[in-house]
């Protein structure tokens, strides 16, 4: 018989962007450490989308009331999301990024963040940046970098903190492993940066995951304009009801490490802007250089600032800086625009897991051609 661990990995493989196979099986020790064999054959069962107590209890053959149990210990151990409707709770299964690993931050152990490393920089960075939809997207720090004020509503990170009426900040799991590994951040020391809405935030508030914290409108703008004085750019998670963001470093963001090793299809749609440079204005100063995430500007043989457009991913933060206004984020055309179809972070993220399964299906069909 398949063990249980693999099955399970070859669940998580099923979802969002993934959960490759290594040889030497690095891609297991995680799931064994927070996975009892009972929970693993629960979310190997777990149907996609959100599930009642009763639904869940008729697929797994148990009663109501055990079920409940099982799905409640599960949440709080971070294997598995709820949202509640009034006093009813319905639970969903999570990918392993965004979801599992950062649920379970705090259960994270020097060990597990050597192991995790190796098995991202190897094999599992190149799947987060491979297919289309993108767990997140890059959105500018502030609207006045943007050309003609032609921000996005679901790009405009300040409106749509405004909108909230919970909010919560978290540890960023990123840093917090990267402390594990003796790495420390280049930009700031503070974790507590994360933000999250709404649901998620509840769901984290509940289950006390990552260090939470309420904090209001005023103090969410402040950690904003902060992180972006520290060189820290926005991604948000990708839905058209935004459930949060994280304010990442260029130092230990996983998935901007997984964009400097491999460049591949998912790069494109990792935002929706692209700085342009006016040449005659620009005196070479360098703070573009410095500020510049993904090495987008560099210098070149003749000392002056290059600038590599293929590579900017529209974050803003060379812009705010530059003493010269001789950069600014321009829109990209409407057909190569990343836009949320799905309401919800995770429906999205089931999307993603579907569009995964047909262009894996159709690679395999190109490569027996």
């Amino acid at each position: 018989m398949e063990d249980v661990y693999e099955r399970l990995r070859q669940k998580l493989d099923s979802m969002t962007k993934g959960y490759p196979k290594t040889e030497k099986g690095s891609e297991l020790v995680f799931l064994k450490k927070v996975f009892t064999i009972e929970d693993a054959e629960i979310f190997i069962k777990f149907k996609r989308g959100l599930q009642s107590p009763e639904q869940v209890a008729e697929d797994m053959g148990m009663s109501v009331e055990d079920a409940k149990e099982k799905l409640e210990s599960m949440s709080n151990r971070g294997l598995m999301y709820w949202e509640r409707n009034g006093l009813e709770k319905k639970y969903r299964i999570v990918p392993f990024i965004h979801g599992i690993w950062e649920f379970n931050v705090d259960s994270i152990d020097q060990k597990d963040a050597i192991n995790m490393g190796q098995y991202y920089a190897e094999v599992y960075g190149k799947v987060l940046m491979d297919y289309h939809i993108p767990i997140a997207r890059v959105v500018p720090v502030r609207a006045d970098t943007v050309k003609d004020g032609k921000l996005l509503p679901d790009d405009d990170i300040e409106a749509i903190i405004k909108k909230q009426k919970l909010i919560v900040a978290s540890d960023c799991a990123c840093r917090k492993v990267a402390t594990f590994a003796k790495r420390h951040c280049q930009c700031t020391d503070e974790l507590n940066v994360c933000i999250a809405f709404g649901l998620m935030a509840e769901y984290l508030l509940e289950t006390k995951i990552a260090n939470p914290r309420v904090i209001t409108i005023e103090q969410a703008l402040e950690i904003l304009r902060h992180d972006e004085s520290a060189g820290l750019f926005v991604q948000m998670a990708h839905a058209k009801d935004c459930s949060g963001f994280c304010n990442c470093s260029k130092c230990h963001c996983g998935f901007l490490m997984a964009a400097k090793i491999h460049h591949g299809t998912g790069y494109e749609s990792w935002g929706n802007y692209k700085c342009a440079k006016d040449e005659e204005s620009c005196i070479d100063c360098g703070k573009c250089i410095e500020r510049c995430p993904v090495k987008a500007m560099t210098v070149n043989a003749d000392d002056k600032t290059a600038f590599n457009k293929e590579y900017c991913v529209g974050c803003g933060l060379c812009v705010t800086t530059c003493p010269t206004d001789s950069l600014i984020l321009e829109r990209k055309p409407d057909h190569l625009l990343t836009l949320p179809q799905e309401e919800k972070f995770f429906d999205n993220q089931d999307l993603m897991g579907l569009e995964k399964a047909q262009i894996d299906k159709a690679r395999l069909a190109a490569a027996k051609a």
